[in-house]
């Protein structure tokens, strides 16, 4: 890879594919023109490295170099070394000065150098000959290039975070306009179109990888979800400082994913107060109408989001915090197209009484004289009578609504810093969303029975509760100006409930069967669940809860990491190990409350030589079929037990930035991550092994069935973890100019399945 400054913005970047499961190749990228990257030294810190010079540019060595952070008034010192070169790691994002004295030379203050997360800044200092009581000032200016690190990624700052405009407020729209990323698909499992999570878009895709492949991570602290691989807590925009995301040529330290790594820095306090306070709303006054809904009134949109934030001082110079909240509320009008009965077979199925024929069951389509089953005709009259044209047949797309959909959420975020002496600082955080949820069914609520009729299957209608928290801690020690360690540790929950429309109380197949004897299909009926069975009748729209709900996914993760750094000459080595324990429980059955389907009707060979029926009078035949209990299929399945999984990762990196020549910088590591098999709480987990079978007579097969701690089977059911995850990280930047760097770079990465 080539970059130049001559037409280029520093803070884009430019991606490069990376492979699915265990590959991801940048190998030596030449003449191509790429925005510059930030260099990702680490996932939440900052570098800041630099060479002190006398006016000649021969090296000043043994230089007094203090680094103070303008907003805490923390500061570090380092001596320059027999090169010149001083590097302070391990930096927490903000803004910085950088004072240097030595002998025989005046003192030089660049008074306000700004770092981002992975940032490697070069601040380089010349020093004028004269008395060191005398202070020269230095403007800081920012590189468009950094030449000290080879990881292609984007920062999107503080600054961008607050102004750009965002629908809902919802950072992970600005992922999604980093080079490489693009927007995830509209009905993806991270989509918030979907049971499995409803809040806000988490969906984007990194070099075309699957949307559930990214890493995200707060502060340095894993924020996934992994049963479907969705993000965990969502930090308020005012609580976020930046944004970074790595596309490609991940260091050492960074991995785990087959996508994108995306760092999200949060803010904390300073010795100056600051504060904000917000609303933003949309209406549909503003908006024109959806073009399937001409006439009537216009769908309703009532979307507020407020808050406010404040940071500070509780005691100067020593401890700091920052707090935020934000509120949403939403009132959406969806517009529904569905089919339900035409007004004649509306009229006639709310006629019917007590088992009479009416003109569905008329001579000629194999029903005259056969008894209506109660439960069908119970179902049927659970249809709304049409409301529109149905197009020109007249028979589909005859029932179009706009209710309301409804989300209401509440977030917000703490956060407090302290330093205990100038060696030692430490950070607390917690985060907390809980978004409620409810999404209209499609055809109304029916009048007689109460029961709210979705008109979907896979509409996936009803109630919906998203909760998300975290705990993160993080302690910086700093042993010598040249030997530092942070550790972080961290506890994330994530609850996802998402139930049918009619769950609670005494409701869905209780009403339908109340007073009714079983007919031809509802035998098994009462046996299935309070919820509504979804029962799908030729040519309408399906009636009965949706299929895969109720559902629950809840994840519990608890991290442990540390991360040494040493500078020693032109070497900043960095070792680091950490360890995730998850817990995960998933309960989702497909058809919980069962599912039956009836069939068009089809001609006979009794009508051999007739003419072919029209469609409205197939599916009138069809409709004659259902009110009989002439059903075509009928399903069930039903997870009895929800699993309580578990599962390990355990990691660890070490790696190299070594300056080789004032214009070359090698960066080389190794990452090794182990990801154990799932355990299940109470041995509830078991695998088939299918060579071990091949090898048994029939009798004996169910050998080859291993549960969990039965039989000398291990915890894992039989499958073994895999230890060979070794992923090296090579990388290079060469300043061939001032103006033009060459880096490029190679990697392998690994990373977990979701649940």
């Amino acid at each position: 890879m080539i970059e130049t400054n001559s037409t280029l913005d520093r803070r884009t970047g430019q991606c490069r594919p990376n492979l699915k499961r265990a590959l991801a190749l940048a190998a030596f990228s030449a003449l191509l023109l790429a925005p510059v990257p930030s260099a990702l030294a680490q996932l939440a810190t900052a570098d800041i490295v630099g060479t002190v010079t006398d006016a000649t540019g021969a090296s000043l060595p043994n230089a007094d170099v203090v680094l103070t952070n303008l907003g805490t008034k923390e500061t570090r010192t380092v001596k320059s070394n027999g090169s010149g070169d001083f590097t302070f790691t391990l930096l927490n994002v903000g803004h910085y000065s950088v004072t240097t004295k030595a002998p025989g030379f005046k003192t030089s203050t660049t008074t306000d150098l700004a770092v981002e997360a992975g940032d490697r800044a070069r601040a380089d200092v010349h020093l004028q000959t004269g008395g060191s009581n005398e202070t020269v000032s230095v403007e800081a200016t920012t590189p468009l290039l950094q030449a000290d690190s080879a990881t292609v990624s984007s920062t999107v700052t503080a600054q961008a975070v607050q102004d750009l405009p965002l629908n809902g407020r919802n950072f992970v729209q600005l992922v999604q306009i980093v080079p490489g990323a693009n927007e995830g698909p509209g009905n993806g499992l991270t989509s918030g179109g979907r049971p499995d999570d409803r809040r806000q878009s988490a969906a984007f895709s990194v070099n075309g990888q699957d949307d559930t492949l990214n890493n995200f991570t707060i502060d340095g602290i894993d924020d996934n979800e992994r049963v479907i691989g969705s993000i965990g807590v969502r930090p308020v925009v005012e609580a976020i400082q930046e944004i970074t995301v790595q596309t490609n040529n991940y260091t050492a330290e960074a991995g785990r994913t087959a996508g994108g790594v995306i760092s999200v820095i949060t803010r904390s306090g300073t010795n100056q107060f600051h504060g904000s306070v917000y609303e933003f709303f949309r209406n549909d006054i503003f908006d024109a109408r959806n073009v399937l809904q001409q006439t009537g009134r216009r769908p309703e949109l009532r979307q507020n989001q407020f808050g406010g934030s404040i940071g500070g001082p509780i005691f100067k110079d020593r401890t700091f915090f920052f707090g935020d909240y934000e509120g949403f509320r939403q009132v959406n009008g969806l517009t529904y197209s569905k089919n339900t009965l035409t007004q004649a077979e509306y009229n006639d199925v709310n006629s019917i009484n007590g088992g009479s024929p009416q003109l569905l069951l008329n001579a000629g389509n194999g029903t005259q004289g056969v008894p209506v089953d109660p439960i069908a005709l119970a179902y049927l009259k659970l249809y709304p009578a049409p409301n529109a044209p149905g197009g020109t047949d007249g028979l589909n797309n005859n029932y179009i609504t706009s209710p309301n959909r409804t989300q209401k959420a509440n977030s917000f975020d703490v956060r407090v810093d302290h330093r205990f002496n100038t060696n030692n600082l430490f950070f607390g955080r917690y985060d907390y969303n809980k978004v409620d949820t409810f999404t209209p069914p499609g055809l109304g609520t029916n009048a007689a029975t109460g029961l709210q009729i979705s008109g979907g299957q896979f509409d996936f209608d009803g109630p919906a509760t998203d909760t998300a928290q975290q705990y993160g801690f993080g302690y910086t020690h700093i042993f010598t100006p040249n030997v530092l360690v942070d550790l972080r540790a961290a506890y994330t929950r994530i609850n996802n409930l998402s139930l049918p429309l009619n769950s609670s109380g005494s409701v869905g197949a209780d009403k339908i069967l109340q007073g009714n004897a079983p007919g031809t299909f509802a035998a098994n009926l009462n046996s299935q669940s309070l919820n509504l069975t979804p029962v799908g009748f030729p040519g309408l729209s399906d009636v009965g809860d949706g299929s895969y709900v109720p559902l629950q996914d809840i994840d519990g993760t608890y991290q442990y990491l540390a991360t040494l750094s040493w500078t020693k000459g032109n070497h900043n080595i960095k070792v680091g190990g950490s360890f995730l324990r998850r817990q995960a429980r998933n309960t989702q059955s497909p058809y919980v409350a069962g599912q039956y389907g009836f069939g068009l009707y089809t001609d006979s060979a009794a009508r051999a030589g007739q003419a072919p029926l029209s469609p409205t009078q197939q599916r009138d035949n069809g409709i004659a079929s259902s009110l009989a209990g002439a059903f075509s299929g009928e399903q069930r399945q039903v997870d009895l037990i929800a699993p309580d999984y578990r599962t390990y990762e355990p990691s660890g990196f070490a790696q190299d930035s070594w300056k080789v020549t004032p214009k070359l910088t090698v960066l080389y590591g190794v990452r090794y991550d182990v990801f154990t098999p799932f355990t299940e709480a109470h041995n509830r987990i078991s695998n088939f092994n299918f060579v071990q079978a091949l090898s048994l007579t029939p009798g004996n097969i169910g050998n080859a069935l291993k549960i969990a701690n039965v039989g000398g089977t291990d915890g894992h059911a039989g499958i073994s973890t895999d230890y060979s995850n070794v992923a090296p990280r090579l990388g290079f930047a060469y300043s061939v100019t001032p103006e033009t760097v060459v880096r490029g770079g190679f990697g392998i990465s690994y990373f977990p399945g979701n649940y």
